[in-house]
């Protein structure tokens, strides 16, 4: 492309329009100011170290035609600082770079170029501060990173392009006010996120937070004095943010009836360059303090640290020094997910570390939760493994809860959360028959207690890698003391009215047999009763399919293996489809109730109340549904749709 290079100058023009600002005090430190027609910069900008600004007024007309809009070189010929357009998640979208000496790739960030709008010009804010880097679009925040090390020492003078109509610069980080100010203050901000983000959506069944590349995490949820508070990972880029360091850190929203939620400022965050994620862990109260206790991925690759946050109101937290590190016989790397529970009858506080043995007695088999003791929640002492269960991975976000007589340990492998039960509270630990809470897609679900007696659990649903939407769901315990799960009623999606309610009996006992419900809503809520015969293979419903059944997504009810799961429709019956699917479903060779959800690409079942499967389908532009039956006979009954609002 052509790039137009201007001289240096200092306009006080440039931030004319910012009112909501001493216009002085922001630019007397400027390293430099640029403006459209001024001569061009001769010098490379004195930015260098662990903190810079950069301002910039793009026209809006020209961005979709050029590539750079602005940007410098640093040493070794690397790009330092880069601002253009291109693609990004299969987006045109504009987007920043900023180079370190700490890493050979330089880190990214982006917002799809379509959220600008059509306005005739736009403030673009790159902020850096040594452990963050913050883009900013009109004032909204729209993409965050954390970096390390120190910006590359400029070398060669700012190119800009013809889509730039001003430029300020300034070698320190200005502060959130001060950055909104160059966007026009706080006036119209909220009206400028609804433009960029979309409305905001109330926190329930599958919420994700409102942004171009933020996803709900390992979730974290927590009870105390009638409210429900669910603390989860927040996560840009699918754990690839920092060098795939992962970046995460806590977030927090609550509610004290599961309708009325409350969002909350960041609990736990990056604060430090040395801090390359903030881990999975857990809240716990005790004698008037709030602790948050948290693991840190060390940016250097040294063994995670534990740490404990302190708040008096459960909100505003206080990092404190790390608590310890762990040693032999652990392996110190991999410590993490810290799960804090107080044993009555010897008084001492245990926390429990997901990690592994640094010499398993079985190769590749020492995935294990280490254990650590103390009396003060200061002082803690290392202890043998509070558990090795034996699977080929570590353990992952441990959860630990007395329920009447019963005492439960949760951990997850391959994000599956597992179980164990006692009638002790530091065992021995049985493995129940189900010992699975939801489908594997259900990632490491931890649970905490409601209102009345109630127990809450809550994972994510991946969507494209790490991280997606929240997944709740109501814990029931059986007389046995084992235990199962259903949608909590009050967070189902609410619908319109209902079909009138139908019935369907199909008998295929030697093939197979469809009836059509005709086109339904894309997003719907579905219940049905299901009355079997005898001896009964194979029978379900087909959604989002086209005429004849074709295509689409089959839920396929198997009573003789005790199975459910949605499958494509090809799928060879010899393929287990264990990603979709949950096993020992009992009861389905009798009369048995289910619900299904459908929305967007969620599917979410409820058997009986007492089994769930939450997973992704496949995309579809049909809406036909369809019930089967294959080598059985069945009746659905009390068929009732409605479209969700």
């Amino acid at each position: 492309m052509t790039m137009t290079i201007f001289r240096f100058g200092f306009s006080m023009l440039f931030l004319a329009h910012v009112a909501a600002a001493d216009t002085a005090s922001l630019t007397r430190d400027a390293v430099a100011e640029w403006r459209a027609g001024e001569a061009a910069p001769t010098k490379a900008p004195a930015v260098a170290g662990k903190a810079m600004t950069l301002c910039v007024r793009l026209r809006t007309s020209d961005i979709p035609q050029v590539d750079e809009l602005l940007g410098w070189k640093g040493r070794g010929g690397r790009a330092a600082v880069r601002l253009y357009c291109g693609q990004s998640a299969g987006k045109q979208s504009l987007l920043a770079e900023l180079a370190t000496d700490a890493r050979d790739r330089a880190l990214q960030l982006a917002m799809p170029r379509e959220a600008l709008g059509a306005e005739t010009s736009h403030v673009i804010v790159l902020r850096y501060a040594g452990h963050k880097l913050d883009l900013f679009a009109d004032g909204v925040l729209v993409d965050e990173e954390w970096p390390l090390g120190a910006l590359l020492p400029a070398e060669g003078p700012m190119k800009i392009g013809t889509a730039v109509e001003h430029v300020a610069l300034w070698n320190r980080v200005l502060s959130d006010d001060e950055a909104l100010a160059l966007s026009g203050g706080r006036t119209g901000l909220s009206a400028r996120e609804l433009h960029m983000f979309g409305p905001q959506r109330p926190v329930g069944q599958y919420w994700r937070p409102r942004g171009f590349n933020v996803n709900v995490g390992d979730c974290m949820p927590f009870f105390h004095e009638g409210r429900f508070h669910l603390f989860y990972l927040f996560d840009r880029r699918h754990h690839q943010s920092k060098w795939r360091l992962g970046a995460h850190q806590w977030a927090h929203v609550s509610t004290p009836d599961l309708v009325h939620w409350e969002h909350h400022p960041m609990a736990v965050a990056i604060t430090q360059e040395m801090e390359g994620s903030i881990c999975t862990g857990s809240t716990f109260f005790h004698d008037g303090t709030y602790y948050a206790f948290y693991a840190v991925r060390m940016s250097d690759g040294s063994p995670a640290q534990l740490c404990a946050a302190t708040s008096a109101d459960g909100v505003h937290f206080t990092k404190n020094p790390p608590l310890a590190t762990l040693k032999e016989p652990y392996a110190p790397g991999p410590g993490r997910d810290p799960v804090l529970f107080r044993d009555e009858t010897t008084k001492l506080f245990h926390m429990l570390v997901t990690t592994e043995l640094a010499n398993p007695p079985l190769a590749g088999r020492g995935g294990c939760l280490a254990q650590l003791v103390s009396r003060d929640l200061k002082q803690w002492e290392q202890r043998e493994p509070f558990i090795v269960p034996g699977y080929p991975d570590q353990p992952e976000c441990p959860d630990y809860f007395e329920w009447h007589g019963w005492y439960y340990l949760v951990f997850s492998n391959h994000g599956v959360a597992r179980y164990r039960m006692s009638r002790q509270p530091l065992g021995p630990w049985l493995r129940p028959k189900v010992d699975v809470f939801d489908g594997p897609q259900a990632r490491v679900m931890k649970t905490a207690a409601f209102t009345g007696d109630r127990r809450l659990g809550a994972a994510f649903l991946p969507a494209g890698g790490y991280g997606g939407e929240v997944v709740f769901r109501e814990i029931i315990q059986h007389a046995d003391g084992t235990l199962g799960t259903k949608w909590p009623a009050e967070m189902i999606p609410t619908a319109g009215p209902s079909s009138a309610a139908r019935t369907v009996k199909l008998s295929a006992p030697q093939g197979l047999e469809a009836a059509s419900l005709g086109n339904v809503p894309r997003d719907f809520l579905l219940r049905a009763r299901v009355r079997p015969a005898a001896n009964a293979s194979y029978f379900g419903l087909r959604l989002r399919a086209a005429d004849k059944m074709r295509g689409g997504t089959e839920l396929r009810f198997e009573p003789r293996r005790e199975k459910a799961g949605l499958r494509g429709p090809d799928v060879s019956s010899s393929d287990e489809s264990e990603q979709t699917s949950i096993y020992d479903v009992t009861g389905l060779d009798q009369p048995f109730v289910f619900e299904l959800i459908v929305k967007g690409d969620i599917a979410d079942l409820c058997v009986d109340g007492h089994r769930t499967l939450v997973t992704r389908i496949g995309a579809s532009h049909d809406a036909g549904l369809f019930l089967f039956a294959q080598n059985a006979e069945v009746v659905f009954e009390a068929i009732e749709i409605r479209p969700l609002n």
